[in-house]
């Protein structure tokens, strides 16, 4: 009898980065922000090989707290570090990055009760605070999670020890430099060349294992990069921020990296200009903070902090991007950690409001002075 030709198909594990995953709309590699709610707006994570816009708020405290996020992720995975900023020093970023929540299970767990007590509870509880008429319908979930990436709180901060362990990078200006944005491309260029993070490198070493760059530009478009184009509108062909991040997004196309970028586009006059920033950048993110504004004391939005813009979601290796649920978003900043969820308005009427049921009633002398 002749030997059967037939072999069983064995699919091989795929050694992906650590910190990484394929994404299940487009096969893409991703990886955490460090923000659940952020991921799954962006279809599960941030692909790698990509560039991340976040267009600041108006005193650029959330888009800093974004960035540190993004960075601790980026420690807690054994990433790479690159660091650029010329409003404050690099080393300051890495100084009160949030503590991760690795063992949830430590937090004290309430007493136990029994089924039906706690069926009966609820019954309860929900009666009290729904209608009647909107008892039998769905309950809608009004913020976003995924279980990718760590959990983090605001409340501490990382230990020192876990980032002395990672390879960070930080830009200087030369002082004969007199095109800030090619200097920082140069510099970027350098780090991902050294760093082995293109697709062709050679690794080499006893693991044999990729690693991630995780790259963060503070602030691009400010004056204090030398760039007067964000502010008037031109774009000159040596040294502009427009040209930086065409070069940027086609480098990171070939390597193991991604870049999250802050940009202050509330400063810029021309909308011409910031839709060509837009389209430079595979995904853009608005933070529309409600400190210093009429909306602040506005008691409509009361429960938020400001208004999250999804603007643009990356399609990599797709034609059509994963669509959220809805872009009416806002986010909160809560004591321990940062959440963006879905807008929901109060009622039109207050609390305080009170209505008269009885309807009015017209006497015989007020209808002979009606005029018809």
């Amino acid at each position: 009898m002749a030997a059967s030709s037939f072999k069983k198909k064995v699919t091989s594990k795929t050694n992906y980065p650590r910190g990484t995953r394929p994404s299940f709309h487009n096969s893409s590699l991703l990886l955490s922000t460090g923000v659940p709610s952020l991921d799954a707006l962006l279809g599960g994570g941030v692909a790698v090989g990509t560039v991340l816009l976040v267009e600041e708020d108006t005193f650029s405290s959330y888009s800093r707290l974004l960035l540190k996020y993004f960075m601790a992720e980026g420690v807690m995975c054994g990433h790479e570090l690159y660091l650029a900023s010329l409003i404050e020093d690099t080393q300051e970023l890495l100084k009160d990055l949030p503590s991760p929540l690795e063992d949830l299970t430590e937090q004290k767990d309430p007493p136990l009760q029994t089924p039906s007590v706690l069926e009966s509870q609820s019954e309860k509880d929900e009666s009290m605070r729904i209608a009647w008429r909107y008892q039998h319908k769905p309950q809608v979930e009004s913020s976003f999670s995924t279980r990718f990436g760590h959990f983090y709180d605001l409340t501490q901060t990382m230990d020192k020890n876990r980032l002395a362990n990672i390879a960070t990078h930080h830009y200087t200006v030369a002082q004969d430099c007199s095109s800030s944005y090619m200097d920082l491309f140069k510099s970027a260029t350098q780090t991902i060349d050294n760093g082995k993070f293109l697709i062709n490198s050679q690794i080499t070493g006893q693991s044999g294992q990729r690693n991630v760059l995780r790259m963060t530009f503070q602030s691009l478009g400010t004056p204090l990069w030398g760039d007067k184009s964000s502010l008037q509108g031109f774009t000159p062909k040596e040294d502009s921020i427009s040209l930086f991040l065409h070069k940027l997004r086609a480098l990171l196309r070939r390597s193991y990296a991604v870049a999250m970028v802050t940009m202050p586009t509330h400063l810029i006059q021309d909308e011409g200009f910031k839709k060509q920033l837009q389209r430079f950048c595979d995904g853009v993110i608005g933070l529309e903070s409600f400190a210093g504004s009429d909306k602040e004391k506005n008691p409509l939005y009361r429960e938020y902090h400001g208004l999250f813009h999804l603007i643009k979601v990356p399609a990599v290796n797709s034609l059509v991007p994963p669509q959220p649920e809805t872009r009416d978003l806002a986010f909160k900043l809560k004591r321990k950690k940062f959440t963006i969820e879905k807008l929901h308005l109060p009622p039109e009427l207050s609390e305080t409001v009170s209505r008269t049921q009885e309807d009015p009633v017209i006497s015989r002398k007020q209808l002979h002075n009606l005029d018809f």
